[in-house]
């Protein structure tokens, strides 16, 4: 009959702990993956890049980092960055289509630069979400542990 009410109780305790974790994940994540990834992304792309970072709750103690940067036409930038581009040709819209009749770059020595169709060479996938994902999860794991410990020990289970 102890052995059954042991059980019950650390089956109870277990379920007390899941909870607690679950009710707080995201606020952890938060601190320790989304504040810092987003401090990343700001110095090394753009603020406005940074902002489009965020965390998705997904499930019982699951956690998403999403990223979804878009152009103000909605391309999806996040994409581009994160997993690269292959060669492709770039075209002046024109006026009459809502852009402009050529486009403009600044060239490596700071010279303004002008044509109607460019062959770009392609760009390598920064794996930024990967990256932050990776650096940052060990933090999140020794915060869970940590606050786990501090509410077992409040608790007294």
């Amino acid at each position: 009959m102890s052995l059954d009410l042991t059980k019950q109780r650390l089956s109870s305790a277990e379920e007390r702990v899941n909870r607690f974790i679950d009710q707080n994940l995201l606020l952890w994540a938060t601190e320790e993956i989304l504040l810092p990834g987003q401090t990343n992304i700001a110095s090394s792309i753009s603020q406005r890049a940074s902002e489009a970072l965020s965390l998705e709750k997904s499930g019982f103690m699951k956690v998403d980092l999403k990223w979804d940067f878009r152009s103000e036409e909605g391309a999806p930038i996040h994409f581009f960055l994160e997993y690269g581009t292959r060669p492709h040709r770039i075209e002046a819209k024109g006026r009459d289509n809502g852009g402009a009749d050529a486009l403009h770059w600044t060239g490596p020595s700071g010279e303004s630069r002008f044509a109607k169709v460019v062959q770009h060479p392609g760009t390598e996938g920064k794996n930024v979400v990967a990256t932050i994902k990776e650096e940052r999860t060990p933090a999140l794991r020794e915060r869970i542990i940590k606050e786990t410990q501090n509410f077992m020990e409040v608790s007294s289970i």
